[in-house]
């Protein structure tokens, strides 16, 4: 939660004022002193945030209001802009929504554009209606830049009545920091439409009237004109608790953590010697780096599940499996008060593999022995910021100076800076491609792989920025990231990433569109690298020396 601090200008007549010497007459003999009104915060109208965002191949004007808030929801106002805009307008289609990596699941066209309180590591999506459709002002699913320009106006849950102010996640613009939510009434549902005005004491309400909820009464719109938010409609409005992911960098370690439970990857190769069951001198320190992580969240059963390839056959991997599992219940035994967290152990040998077998690097993961604990988190582990960085195979450069990739076209990434938001780590890459292509079949599209770090049974945005580790000493830091939907029959989930859902989208030759990644909090640190890692689908880059403001 956080509260805003606002600019209060004074009237020109105070000014004036300041400037004359009133004569005894014109004094006040009272001695008693007044009280200054209360600054008022930012009225429903006013612009708020501005940013610039790169889309069908022109810069497109995002002017950012205040959230209001209308009963059980709050609304973003946004007024989308552009010059030179032809007569049908400029088509942006998904810009602001995301492919999902199955057809079991789908996203929503506004799936992207999301409020978020990052002190309380929550994220608001936009509202729906009983047929899933995003509720939005006007009857289209789509985003189209009309001449005139377009008001984007959705509902979301409303926050506490303690919060002042939400983030605003904004596909192709840097991360929008602490819009006022405020009291009022929603403004209307074209650009430049005022919040409708408050009804006359006593006065009653014209035939065929709107209201949205918390506004007075207002005439029939032109039937012409956009339709206004209909806040009725809206039967869903979804919060998501976030959570994170880390890694040690020699593989040992990886470790997935929500509010609902923390699953903790510990990695045989570096646990084991090969079809061995006994611990090896290097196990040591990936058990403490675990166990610090499993006393962090409230007493609750660990399990304990060993995991192996598909190399020998079912009997034997099982068998191993079991065996491993208990070999590291035991030495977690030493490190974990097991009155508070009881230990259970099984194997599953080579009946779940977190990815296919098809590959000797896909194999070592598969051999793993998992530990989960389910509670809610009582404190924040801090992450290893010590350590050196491990060799890397690709481009490298500083965050300022950036590298030049030759992706599908050829582009040049760089990250001047980060910012510390509510503790949290947010990167703003800038991504710029260097050619003279317009309307180009290929976007960006290489800031993830295939596959989802969280295992082969969920998803995530086909073409999201997910792919972008963040890394400080020893450690590697994915994005943020929440389970937004569960197919039906519960077989996959939908995790999606505090990123850009969509990187695929049209930016021309000489433009430059910024991603921004939203990291989670990890205490001080004076600067970061990021990278992508070589895979399937992705381009591996390396930025270093990225100063934390």
């Amino acid at each position: 939660m956080r509260s805003v601090v606002l600019p209060v200008l004074l009237p020109a007549a105070a000014l004036l004022l300041a400037g004359c010497t009133p004569t005894p007459a014109d004094r006040d003999t009272d001695p008693t002193p007044t009280t200054a009104p209360a600054a008022a915060g930012p009225s429903p109208d006013e612009v708020v945030e501005t940013r610039t965002l790169t889309a069908g191949g022109t810069d497109v004007t995002a002017r950012i209001h205040p959230l209001v808030r209308a009963g059980e929801h709050v609304v973003l106002t946004m007024d989308l802009s552009a010059e030179d805009v032809e007569p049908d307008g400029l088509f942006l289609a998904g810009y602001f929504g995301g492919t999902s990596q199955g057809t079991a699941i789908t996203m929503g066209s506004f799936a992207g554009l999301r409020l978020v309180d990052l002190a309380a590591d929550q994220v608001y999506t936009a509202g729906e209606d009983a047929d899933g459709q995003v509720v939005r002002a006007g009857d289209d699913s789509w985003v189209t830049v009309e001449p005139e320009g377009t008001r984007v106006q959705l509902a979301y849950a409303a926050p506490p009545d303690d919060v002042e102010a939400l983030d605003l996640f904004l596909p192709g613009g840097s991360y929008v920091e602490a819009v006022p939510v405020v009291d009022g009434d929603v403004p209307g549902p074209e650009v430049g439409a005022p919040s409708p005005p408050e009804a006359t004491p006593g006065a009653t309400a014209t035939p065929g009237a709107t209201a949205t909820a918390g506004a007075a009464a207002t005439p029939a719109a032109d039937p012409g004109a956009a339709e206004p938010l209909d806040l009725d409609a809206v039967v869903e409005a979804e919060t998501h608790s976030l959570g994170s992911y880390t890694r040690e960098l020699a593989g040992a370690v990886a470790t997935l953590q929500s509010t609902e439970e923390v699953q903790i990857t510990l990695g045989s190769d570096v646990l084991f010697a090969v079809d061995s069951a006994d611990l090896s001198p290097q196990a040591q320190a990936a058990l403490d780096a675990a166990a610090a992580h499993l006393v962090s969240r409230a007493p609750g059963t660990i399990a304990v599940v060993g995991h192996t390839d598909d190399v020998d056959d079912d009997a034997h991997n099982q068998d191993l499996s079991q065996r491993r599992a208990q070999s590291v219940a035991a030495a977690l035994a030493e490190r974990v008060d097991t009155g508070t967290y009881p230990v259970e152990t099984s194997g599953r040998g080579e009946t779940e593999p977190a990815v296919p077998n098809d590959s000797d690097e896909n194999r070592a993961l598969n051999r793993r022995v998992t530990l989960t604990l389910t509670s809610e988190v009582t404190t924040t582990t801090e992450v290893e910021t010590s350590g050196e960085l491990p060799a890397f195979d690709g481009p490298v450069g500083t965050g300022e100076d950036g590298v030049e990739l030759d992706a599908s076209r050829p582009y040049r990434v760089v990250a001047p800076e980060a910012r510390l938001v509510d503790g949290h780590v947010v990167v703003d890459l800038q991504i710029s491609a260097l050619d003279d292509e317009v309307d180009p079949f290929y976007g960006i599209g290489w800031l993830s792989g295939v596959f989802s770090y969280r295992g082969a049974e969920t998803w995530t945005a086909l073409d999201a920025a997910s792919g972008v580790t963040l890394l400080t000493g020893s450690t590697a830091v994915h994005p943020m990231d929440y389970l937004a939907d569960t197919s039906t029959g519960g077989e996959f989930e939908l995790w999606l990433p505090l990123t850009d859902l969509d990187t695929v989208s049209r930016i021309d030759g000489g433009q430059t569109r910024t991603f921004s990644i939203v990291y989670p909090a990890f205490g001080d640190v004076g600067s970061v690298t990021v990278q992508v890692d070589a895979g399937l689908g992705s381009v591996p880059f390396r930025l270093t020396d990225i100063p934390v403001r």
